[in-house]
């Protein structure tokens, strides 16, 4: 009896792109097809461009199989027939206008370094294909229509609950569902009312009445014995309920003024907010905490402090802890004295004023007009020195003349404070220097010494 031979499985090609040894992509042509290599997204691996055809073939269908195309300048090992084969002396043997090919089959693989470099690889070797899915049984259809039905079930059960707990609110729209604790004050309900009290005379538990001595209106009963009679003062009035009182914990009056507040308190966030975002001046709150406070007024020399009446210039001074007590009611209006010059005014930012004279001195090739032009390029570098010691002494100002030297390149060599310099602040004119020496100026002639003068005052 002639033995029949069991059906061998089918095989498809498996190949892999391998870069720095790391596997960047997969394909298993279970249809066949060509594997392409390129920059395009067509391409079935994408790589950069490594000197090959556009959207290069490696791997092609043949007629008994596939056909491997290989080109000058790859590497690697292919095995062909059970026979293993350096690429590099493959194509040097065999290779005609650049490329060479070769048939490979079911028992093939390769590692084809795709550059000189090696970091690019494609691998590829044939794996027996995957059996096919079972086919569906008859029985499993019979499970599709109760599944179905229960399906249906759940969902109308869900539908029908939330239709039902559905308060027609918007959840998603601000500021979203009412607080709790809100809704607490404003509609708490009202308590319940006390139990009614028993008119008749009391009972034992078998029925029967018992003569108890009730307290009665107008009457002060015992409690515990003869204890004395509680005295009412008479000029403590019984307190009246505020007719205002509505229900909840607020008041129509209470509930106008939350929500002022909340109202106060948004427009203020969106003011900050925009303050911030458009660099618009807004007022500030009004702040509290420990610190040392200076005031202000309109006489320049008058100083005085917080703890007591030792204040000098127009202004007096005042003791902080107890001047409502003290003084009595605190008169705002346009009656008041002006007071509240004794303080130096530190709490009010001066804004400083640069102006500039005329260069002097040996000028070289340089015309005035350059030099201002050049000086004038950092004008507000060196208007910040000034404004930084402004705002730590207050009155600050003066004339301050810097001497300094250019070379033939236009780079300054040295800066210094003439001795015509009436600021003395050291801060200030340290940090004019230094904006000095950072200036460039056209290489003219051979150098030049320049007097240059700063005016700074208050604006």
């Amino acid at each position: 009896m002639r033995q029949v031979a069991a059906p061998t499985r089918r095989v498809e090609l498996r190949v892999s792109h391998v870069w720095r040894n790391e596997v960047m992509s997969d394909a298993v042509m279970t249809v066949p097809g060509p594997v392409t290599l390129g920059a395009s997204d067509r391409a079935t691996f994408t790589i950069p461009d490594l000197g090959l055809p556009p959207d290069f073939a490696i791997i092609r269908p043949g007629a008994r199989g596939y056909v491997l195309t290989l080109g000058e300048g790859m590497g690697g090992r292919i095995s062909i027939d059970d026979a293993t084969i350096d690429v590099r002396e493959f194509v040097s043997a065999n290779a005609t206008s650049g490329f060479c090919a070769t048939p490979v089959g079911p028992a093939d693989w390769g590692v084809v370094e795709l550059d000189r470099t090696g970091e690019h690889v494609l691998f590829f070797q044939f794996v027996a294909a995957s059996p096919p899915l079972p086919l569906a049984h008859w029985r499993d259809a019979e499970l599709l229509a109760p599944a179905f039905a229960f399906a249906v079930i759940i969902h109308a059960i869900f539908l029908a609950a939330s239709y039902q707990l559905d308060d027609g609110s918007n959840a998603l729209v601000f500021p979203g569902r009412a607080n709790l604790m809100t809704t607490y004050l404003v509609e708490r309900p009202a308590p319940e009312p006390p139990p009614e009290e028993s008119k008749g005379p009391a009972a034992d538990k078998d029925g029967d009445k018992k003569d108890v001595k009730s307290s009665t209106k107008g009457k002060e009963g015992k409690a515990g014995g003869e204890g004395e009679k509680r005295a009412k003062d008479p000029n403590v009035k019984d307190e009246e309920i505020d007719p205002d009182l509505q229900k909840g914990a607020l008041s129509d009056k209470s509930r106008k003024a939350l929500e002022e507040t909340i109202h106060t308190n948004i427009d203020t966030t969106l003011a900050r907010m925009n303050a911030m975002t458009f660099g618009e001046k807004q007022d500030g709150d009004r702040g509290q905490g420990k610190g040392t406070g200076f005031g202000f007024g309109d006489f320049p020399g008058g100083t005085g402090t917080k703890s007591d009446s030792t204040g000098r210039g127009r202004g007096g001074g005042g003791n902080v802890d107890k001047d409502f007590v003290s003084h009595g009611k605190i008169d705002a209006g346009e009656s008041r004295a002006p007071k509240g010059d004794g303080g130096d005014g530190s709490a009010v930012k001066e804004n400083g004023v640069v102006a500039t004279g005329n260069a002097s001195g040996d000028l070289g090739g340089l015309t005035r007009e350059e030099i201002d032009r050049i000086v004038k390029s950092r004008a507000g570098l060196i208007r910040a020195c000034y404004q930084r010691e402004l705002n730590k002494t207050r009155g600050l100002g003066g004339k301050l003349v810097v001497r300094f030297s250019i070379d033939g390149a236009g780079k300054v060599k040295s800066s210094s404070i003439d001795g015509k310099s009436v600021l003395r602040n050291a801060e200030v004119e340290s940090c004019v220097k230094r904006q000095i020496m950072k200036l460039e100026f056209p290489a003219k002639g051979s150098g030049a010494v320049v007097n240059y003068p700063f005016i700074f005052s208050q604006g």
